[in-house]
């Protein structure tokens, strides 16, 4: 059957048995374009030749064709093989019925097929919100032109860091400059689930393209941390949860800070000092600070014998500082949960922990203690 058909959803009334069996070559209406139609596993495949209606055009197709229905009629047709072009699902489906499992190379799989199949399989199941609408977004607007003819074997660190050099403001007062560290971060995060549902989907072993790129990252201006002034100070101490007071005191008297203040143990006071020597960074207990010298010795002035002792009193166990419920203290939480909430009741909402550390250096200096000595206190 050679012929033009305007309505292809009517085709399977057209076709009678042998010619089911044949295949045929059809144009649509409005195209130029010869395709080929022929059935296997009783499904329809219908595929573009990408070549003009001409009669050389249609007996190479004639001959192509028929050599895919000698294939099928033996057993021997693999349909990956000889579409290529065709989606993911259709060769998986076909392949199962071929008796195989399908599976890809990543150099085989264009980044914009599967991201089409992505949306249809994953995408379209998020719940409704910004998060699926900025997944869009992101993805159509600056991953597909960037990526989308590229096969995953092709995006490696070196083409992402490309990547993250193209990407600046589009419009705007901004526009030409690059996007910010935040940005170009949130762009990358449908980049890097899309490579993941992909290695796991095909079952991948590659090389992770998103190690060490932090570093390739727009560098984030520089935030200058400022301490608090004395009568700032007691303002905001006077809304810090009475059971947190004595920790955030210690804190400012000390220049300890959240980490070490999570992994300070009952057998690091000292008669006459504190032995500042272990962490907890984000639940982890580390055996040393970042560095060596934040390992240090903070002298236990009057002052801070009164905090300690009241901490010391309320502690149940090795570790010092806990929850009101005896739990570990977990400087998110604590940032998050009361140091917020005092800044928020204060009106100071400029300052973060961190601030006490800058507020011990800046006090110690207005009193002019040596800063060889403050040096050592610190651990810088």
């Amino acid at each position: 059957m050679e012929t033009t058909v305007k309505q292809i959803d009517r085709l399977d009334m057209l076709f009678d048995n042998e010619e089911k069996k044949q295949g045929a070559i059809i144009r649509k209406a409005g195209s130029r374009k010869l395709y080929i139609l022929f059935y296997y596993f009783n499904k329809r495949v219908e595929k573009t030749t990408g070549l003009n209606d001409t009669s050389k055009n249609r007996q190479q197709v004639r001959q192509w064709l028929d050599r895919i229905i000698e294939r099928r009629d033996n057993g021997k047709l693999i349909f990956a093989d000889a579409f290529p072009g065709a989606s993911e699902e259709e060769k998986g489906y076909f392949a199962k019925l071929e008796g195989w499992q399908y599976s890809p190379e990543p150099r085989d799989i264009l980044f914009a097929a599967y991201a089409q199949e992505w949306f249809k399989n994953v995408w379209s199941h998020y719940p409704e919100g910004t998060k699926k609408d900025d997944y869009k977004l992101i993805i159509n607007s600056r991953l597909l032109p960037h990526f989308g003819d590229m096969t995953f074997f092709q995006i490696s660190g070196v083409e992402i860091q490309r990547f993250i050099a193209s990407l600046k403001w589009r419009t705007g007062p901004k526009k030409g400059q690059l996007l910010s560290k935040a940005r170009a971060k949130n762009i990358l995060i449908p980049l890097r689930t899309i490579w993941n549902d992909a290695c796991d989907q095909y079952r991948w072993t590659m090389h992770n393209p998103f190690t060490n790129l932090r570093k390739h990252l727009p560098k984030a201006p520089a935030k200058r941390r400022e301490g608090f002034r004395f009568d700032e100070w007691m303002e905001f101490l006077k809304h810090v949860d009475p059971w947190y007071q004595p920790i955030v005191e210690l804190m400012i008297l000390t220049g300890m800070i959240n980490s070490e203040m999570a992994g300070l143990r009952r057998s690091d006071i000292r008669p006459d000092y504190i032995l500042v020597q272990h962490t907890i960074v984000r639940g982890v207990e580390h055996d040393t600070p970042k560095t060596l010298y934040r390992i240090r010795k903070i002298p236990i002035t009057q002052a801070i014998r009164t905090r300690l002792d009241v901490i010391l009193e309320r502690s149940k166990g090795e570790m010092l500082v806990t929850t009101k419920t005896g739990t570990m203290f977990r400087p998110a939480n604590f940032r998050k949960d009361i140091w917020k909430k005092a800044g928020k009741a204060s009106g100071i909402s400029d300052k973060v922990p961190y601030s006490l550390r800058h507020s011990f250096a800046a006090w110690a200096l207005t009193l002019r203690i040596d800063p060889n000595r403050l040096v050592r206190l610190m651990g810088h």
